[in-house]
């Protein structure tokens, strides 16, 4: 279903293009644009499905493959607007030379920005230090460090053998624990690898991994996933918190499941599992509150955690000078606060789709302090 929805919007997406090319350039046998344009853009979004099933034992070849037809495929996102406007500038004869000029910079550009943001999305990253002031912080977490990880959809594109490398930077970052707030996996083939490298890595951190789920364990398979992840001492907190333990106080861990529903029943959803996994937890005790989706961070500022991890947006993947220019979501990316207490949208370790543009993967390494 999936698959058969990407090559019906990309073929649209081509067959558009290539009418507004048509357009541009005053060709009768306009049927030769818009065939054109649509075997460049179905051919682009077949290989991107092709490779994501396949890619295993093929060649760096097929990789840069992978990164040309994703960056096609953004090309003829990107370029629909730009000829939808110049199709129409094209009407007079006075500006035609001008504008036809425009629509063959416009589709370089495109194809530029698509292919560079394909290849950088996915092998540039960063790591972001952030210092959390919690009030009533015992003494003994002063300078404590931890590391969150979200989102490596682990698969073409981020394999099962980048995740050691990704959780050595939490580890050499001096982190103690390491917190992943889902999308863990999107090839389930290679979950019993991912689960021996948390397996593996659980000792680096002397207070251990903890665990939340996210919307693609439901689409890939949850149980086997958690099956798998039982085998592991990793933390899974579902609707419930543990604690870290240093010189008898405690720095609490909440984490929450991924909710479904949808309007003001998602709102009621959210409130029901953030109090279940808050039971239970003193009063005014500091609190690192868990999820994947980011609209959560409304449920930390209601329920006062010092600050709440969240991720699912991967930033967008694009925007300007590292901002989103469009997005569906209240909170998008980065650092967000009601005036006390604060939330972090990560843009995630990686993603299913390598391109980004003025929007890095991340690594999260948080330092607390008292305030």
């Amino acid at each position: 279903m999936f698959e058969r929805m990407i090559l019906m919007i990309f073929s649209f997406l081509g067959i558009l293009n290539g009418a507004f090319l048509s357009v541009i350039f005053r060709r009768k046998r306009f049927y030769f644009y818009m065939a054109g344009s649509w075997l460049i853009s179905f051919l682009s979004a077949g290989y991107f499905l092709w490779y994501a099933r396949g890619y295993d034992g093929l060649g760096l070849w097929s990789l840069y493959l992978g990164y040309l037809a994703c960056g096609l495929m953004v090309a003829e996102i990107i370029a629909l607007p730009c000829l939808f406007f110049l199709s129409f500038l094209s009407i007079p004869k006075r500006l035609l030379t001008a504008v036809r000029r425009l629509s063959l910079f416009a589709l370089l550009f495109a194809a530029g920005i698509g292919v560079y943001g394909a290849v950088d999305g996915n092998t540039s990253g960063q790591v972001e230090h952030l210092d959390v002031y919690v009030e009533n912080l015992p003494p003994a977490f002063e300078g404590y460090k931890a590391a969150q990880m979200t989102d490596t959809h682990i698969g073409p594109y981020f394999r099962y053998t980048d995740l050691p490398g990704e959780i050595d930077r939490a580890r050499q970052e001096g982190a103690q624990v390491l917190f992943f707030t889902g999308d863990l996996i999107d090839d389930v083939r290679h979950m019993p690898e991912a689960a021996d490298t948390l397996s593996a890595k659980y000792a680096d951190f002397p207070d251990g991994i903890y665990y939340v789920w996210g919307n693609h364990e439901y689409y890939r398979g949850k149980d086997y996933i958690e099956e798998e992840l039982l085998k592991t001492p990793v933390k899974i907190l579902v609707n419930e918190h543990g604690a870290i333990e240093r010189d008898g106080a405690s720095l609490y861990v909440a984490g929450v499941d991924y909710p479904w529903s949808r309007g003001k029943a998602m709102e009621i959803e959210m409130d029901s599992m953030a109090d279940e996994a808050f039971r239970g937890i003193p009063e005014g005790a500091p609190v690192v509150f868990l999820a994947h989706h980011s609209a959560f961070l409304d449920e930390g500022f209601r329920k006062g955690a010092a600050i709440t991890l969240t991720g699912h947006t991967h930033g967008t993947q694009f925007g300007l000078f590292g901002r989103p220019i469009i997005t569906p979501f209240t909170y998008t990316r980065g650092l967000y606060s009601d005036g006390r207490n604060v939330g972090y949208v990560s843009r995630g370790n990686a993603s299913w789709f390598p391109f980004r543009f003025s929007c890095e993967r991340e690594m999260v390494i948080l330092t607390f302090h008292r305030k």
